[in-house]
């Protein structure tokens, strides 16, 4: 890498079946691109749904190049998001709809993730790859680097196991119990509890491997939430109502307070030749819930994603030229 190059970094956020808005504005920054998206960047970080775009971004091919497109990965969510998103109406009712246990199973997302990654291991990603989830039993955030995966059998993992753990939404999905290629297990849970946008970890990792060099950050939400919560009925709340409610309120606070902390560290552009891009539209009252896999839902997420770039198309040609 050159001295005098920016680190670049791609960081997505989580936000469950809203991942297609990222997707959707990768395949609008590939469009923009002359070579693949993977050769852009030095870094690519993800949090639960976003960790399973990362993962699909840096996902080798065999021969040297990227498993999947952009255009591949936004139909994940297009095609496959109903087998994720899947519960018998025996599973509905004996979980009391999410109450008494995870409201989905993990047979779909299992599924879905063999069929997507086979045997792929972490080490052998195609950039750093960095992908958060939470460590129940040491009560702490863990981030899967291929970085140190590459070192240790210890870090080294099935790609599909980072990926169940990092979008083991609590509420949503059971948590995970992955294993290392040394053998030893973990159970773990989405990243989104502890750190739902990655960039400020990824931002972290980038000083670390590339010390003293400029950062390139592009940020990719997954769409910001503007339905308001009714304060007066939350008063009367109690687990039940917060349920559904509490884990995307911690999701996006954490977004936001990484978007401030970047823009405070970094700036929209640094002195040093750093930059911060945050690439977030805003979504419709009815619009964004997690688990909304109908296709009016799936439609209208595309819809404003892809005004929204159009709207940004300045911003996205610049970008793409700084990739390049």
């Amino acid at each position: 890498m050159s001295d005098a190059r920016p680190v670049r970094i791609l960081a997505v956020d989580g936000g469950g079946i809203r991942g297609i808005v990222p997707a959707t504005m990768l395949v609008e920054l590939q469009q923009r691109l002359t070579r693949p998206l993977v050769e852009c960047f030095d870094i690519v970080a993800g949090t639960s749904t976003g960790g399973l775009v990362a993962a699909a971004v840096c996902a080798p091919d065999g021969q040297g190049g990227a498993r999947y497109t952009p255009e591949q990965i936004l139909e994940f969510y297009e095609r496959d998001c109903t087998q994720i998103f899947h519960r018998s109406l025996l599973w509905t009712l004996t979980s009391l709809g999410g109450l008494r246990r995870p409201k989905y199973p993990a047979a779909g997302i299992d599924a879905f993730l063999g069929a997507r990654f086979g045997d792929l291991q972490l080490k052998d990603a195609l950039r750093p790859l960095l992908l958060v989830s939470y460590d129940l039993a040491r009560r702490a955030p863990w981030v899967f680097s291929s970085v140190l995966a590459a070192e240790e059998a210890g870090r080294n993992f099935l790609v599909r196991d980072v990926c169940r753990a990092t979008t083991a939404a609590p509420t949503y999905f059971p948590a995970a119990t992955v294993r290392s290629f040394a053998g030893d297990s973990r159970e773990l849970v989405d990243g989104g509890v502890c750190a739902n946008d990655p960039a400020l970890a990824a931002f972290v990792v980038a000083d670390r491997l590339f010390p003293g060099r400029p950062a390139l950050i592009v940020s990719l939400g997954t769409g910001n939430m503007t339905a308001p919560i009714d304060g007066a009925a939350a008063r009367r709340w109690g687990v039940g109502g917060w349920a559904w409610h509490l884990l995307d309120l911690l999701a996006t606070g954490q977004s936001a307070m990484s978007e401030a902390s970047l823009k405070k560290l970094v700036g929209v552009t640094a002195r040093d030749g750093s930059r911060y891009v945050r690439l977030q539209p805003d979504l419709p009252h009815d619009l964004g819930r997690m688990d909304d896999t109908s296709p009016r839902n799936l439609t209208g997420l595309q819809r404003v994603t892809r005004q929204y770039c159009a709207q940004q198309a300045a911003l996205l040609e610049s970008i793409a030229a700084e990739l390049e």
